[in-house]
């Protein structure tokens, strides 16, 4: 059985190691910021409730730590320090939707599409909800 272990930076890029077959191959792997943002677009387009993304009205004081880096299109932020990830995401959503099991099902596929994808940790996911349609 081979092992595998990751990792990866974004943006910065890093050194990638995978062991199997008795060689190592090392590499650097970079992802642009748009990429990563995109990723996390594709992934809540197809949630149930959700009628699309809206730009974040209030987008609040830049609490990210000292040496973490900001990648923000006005709909989706993301910080970004080593290995870990934070999102802030805007929503538009069908009136109607649970708000709560929406969040929740948010956060899961956030997590889930940048750890395995990406080898990312999330640490926050926090949802705006800009409009009920």
């Amino acid at each position: 059985m081979s092992e595998t272990s990751h990792n990866l930076n974004v943006a910065k890029g890093a050194t990638t190691v995978v062991r199997g077959g008795g060689s190592d191959v090392r590499g650097a792997v970079r992802i642009a910021p748009a990429v990563l943002i995109e990723l996390i677009e594709l992934t809540v387009q197809g949630i149930e409730g959700i009628d699309g993304l809206r730009t974040r009205r209030n987008k609040g004081a830049d609490l990210s730590p000292a040496g973490a880096k900001v990648y923000d299109n006005g709909k989706i932020a993301v910080t970004i320090e080593d290995d870990r990830i934070d999102v802030a995401i805007a929503l538009a959503i069908r009136r109607g939707t649970n708000v709560s099991e929406l969040s929740a099902e948010v956060k899961k596929r956030i997590g889930f599409a940048a750890g395995n994808m990406l080898g990312l940790t999330v640490r926050t996911v926090d949802i705006y909800i800009e409009e009920i349609v």
